[in-house]
């Protein structure tokens, strides 16, 4: 009993550090999704305004929106000298990085340096994302730190609708320049300094090397299920991306207030209603149904988008279908280590995944401009919508249970 006593009064110390840990862990998270909500908003508007301030061309938008996935290529070469060192000091430096770029634009607003701007934002944020997960899994539970992803993702959205009205607004009434809406979201996203840094340092594991540890990954079948599905949706999507930017500016001649209300406040609502019902079905559901019923989701935004044609209420529900896919993904995907390995470095999971983003974004980006100048936006959505409906129902009769050798 004395020994007992002994045991407990000296944990405590320990226990009560990392408690403190994780409430720190957690704030820091916390702020992250809000303070990089207002930048992260303006940057999806970016393809729109390109379109209709710029009018810029589809393979300019094409271009623009090829440096997200194929920085995440750069991304993950960068997360591995990341584990060299301590991870709470890179994740800082990188999200800082990620922001100082955009103070100078207002200042020389060229198209080009729009170009550096968005590289340095996407090569940066994606490449803190796997210092960002192995932190969460190593001073967070596993319950309170999926609950607290998906809770603060749908504060983020929920500030994102908010943000979006906002926005719109202003855009539409010429009260303020685009440019100068960067550079104040710059400056609120550079405030995560503050509670990162006061998370205690974390020291990471020698570096295996990026490539064999990923194909080593790879033939586990499970985890290569999982990224061909994610595949087919994220290729889906990068290929229909420069017709979307060009289908909502010429075919449906949609405003500032009309996108603004589609992408920001019905894909917000979506992800609201949705984020407790896919952080639930974690605990249910094995991952790979999970990932397959996201790509249902996806499949059917572009259907309900070419709809809006005839019906703008159609885009509406299609943004908010498109929310709640959304929200399952962000879940799964960012999550995706802590979920097949709960015991182990989430790094290398996180790394496989920004690896896979960026072989697609080589190809897909580029081609969707090519056939959207060719044959227009509308053949590039439908072969997107069919691309991802393939996606949704390849190994479909596939057992869990001969995937992972345990029941569902």
């Amino acid at each position: 009993m004395i020994w007992y006593i002994f045991d407990v009064v000296q944990s405590f110390p320990m226990t009560m550090l990392c408690q403190e840990q994780s409430t720190r862990t957690r704030t820091a998270l916390l702020w992250m999704n809000l303070a990089a909500e207002p930048l992260l908003s303006m940057y999806f508007l970016l393809p729109f305004i390109l379109c209709r301030e710029w009018h810029a061309s589809a393979k300019q938008v094409a271009l623009f929106l090829t440096l997200r996935p194929v920085l995440c290529f750069c991304a993950f070469w960068l997360s591995s000298w990341m584990r060299k060192t301590q991870l709470v000091a890179h994740l800082i430096l990188f999200s800082l990085l990620a922001y100082i770029p955009f103070l100078f634009f207002p200042f020389v607003p060229r198209y080009g340096v729009l170009l550096i701007c968005a590289a340095c934002y996407q090569l940066f944020s994606r490449a803190s994302l796997p210092a960002l997960i192995e932190v969460l899994r190593r001073n967070m539970d596993k319950a309170p730190r999926e609950k607290s992803f998906s809770w603060f993702y749908f504060i983020s959205f929920t500030e994102s609708g908010l943000l979006g009205c906002l926005f719109g607004w202003v855009l539409e009434g010429s009260f303020f320049r685009w440019d100068m809406l960067l550079l104040i979201a710059a400056l609120i996203g550079m405030t995560v300094y503050y509670p990162l840094r006061r998370i205690a340092p974390i020291p990471s594991h020698a570096p295996e090397g990026s490539w064999m540890e990923s194909i080593r990954l790879l033939k586990r079948k499970e985890v290569a299920i999982f990224q061909w599905l994610f595949m087919a949706g994220g290729a889906a999507f990068m290929f229909m991306a420069p017709a979307l930017s060009r289908f909502y500016a010429h075919d449906l001649v949609l405003s500032y207030k009309d996108m603004a209300m589609g992408r920001f406040v019905m894909m917000a609502l979506g992800v609201s209603l949705a984020s407790h019902f896919w952080q639930k079905g974690l605990h249910k559901l094995h991952v790979l149904p999970l990932t397959r019923l996201v790509l249902l989701g996806f499949s059917l935004f572009p259907c309900l988008i070419l709809i809006a044609r005839w019906n703008h209420l159609f885009l509406f529900l299609g943004f908010f279908i498109y929310g709640i896919a959304q929200a399952g993904s962000h879940l799964i995907w960012n999550l995706s280590g802590t979920l097949f390995d709960p015991e182990k470095d989430s790094m290398p999971h996180t790394r496989l995944n920004l690896l896979m983003v960026g072989l697609r974004g080589l190809i897909f980006p580029f081609l969707g401009g090519v056939i959207c100048d060719r044959y227009g936006p509308i053949v590039v959505l439908w072969l997107g919508m069919a691309l991802c409906g393939l996606g949704a129902l390849s190994f479909w009769r596939t057992r869990i249970e001969r995937v992972v050798g345990t029941p569902s």
